[in-house]
């Protein structure tokens, strides 16, 4: 059989695509990555979640309820972190109430009472970032607390020491225990 004028063309035509899609593709080297977005700045100032803790506790033979609430203090200005997000600085307060209900202790607390504990630079960058009940013992209740950089992915601060006698008189020291040597 003999092949016709039309046939002939479409088989020559034909012929390096049938050769060309058998060929092995060449692998690319080139990397192709997303472009690295950059951190965007809220608009406005960033506030911490609030918290609010209540523990029963015995002390001096009695038992107290000690409460801790957190919240943003909107009032005393913010402060910036290194990527210029700027955030609200936190307020504390502490109160110790016996089991009538009655008041034993309230006070609050912002970043300025531990200013004596922490260098001025470093507090002019930090915000007041926990107050947590650590442990009755004796005639004493103890707290600690932390000053730190406002950064959630950061894990820099200072730790500090919160001592509330049973008259009522609180001292406030650097917690070294962290970085004692067992």
């Amino acid at each position: 059989m003999y092949m016709n004028i039309k046939q002939t063309l479409l088989l020559l035509l034909a012929a390096p695509l049938f050769l060309t899609s058998c060929e092995e593709k060449k692998q690319s080297t080139d990397i192709i990555a997303p472009k690295p977005v950059e951190k965007k700045v809220p608009s406005g100032p960033v506030a911490m979640d609030s918290f609010n803790n209540k523990t029963d506790i015995d002390w001096v033979g009695n038992t107290y309820t000690v409460e801790i609430a957190r919240s943003a203090d909107t009032e005393s200005g913010t402060v910036a972190d290194e990527n210029g997000a700027k955030y609200y600085n936190n307020k504390v307060v502490l109160k110790v109430n016996r089991a009538d209900g009655t008041s034993f202790f309230t006070r609050e607390f912002s970043k300025s009472d531990f200013s004596q504990h922490v260098a001025a630079d470093y507090l002019s960058k930090s915000i007041l970032l926990g107050f947590v009940f650590d442990k009755a013992d004796g005639n004493n209740l103890y707290f600690g607390a932390s000053i730190g950089s406002p950064d959630p992915l950061s894990d820099e601060y200072v730790p500090l020491l919160i001592t509330l006698s049973k008259a009522g008189a609180v001292s406030i020291e650097k917690d070294s225990r962290i970085f004692e040597k067992e």
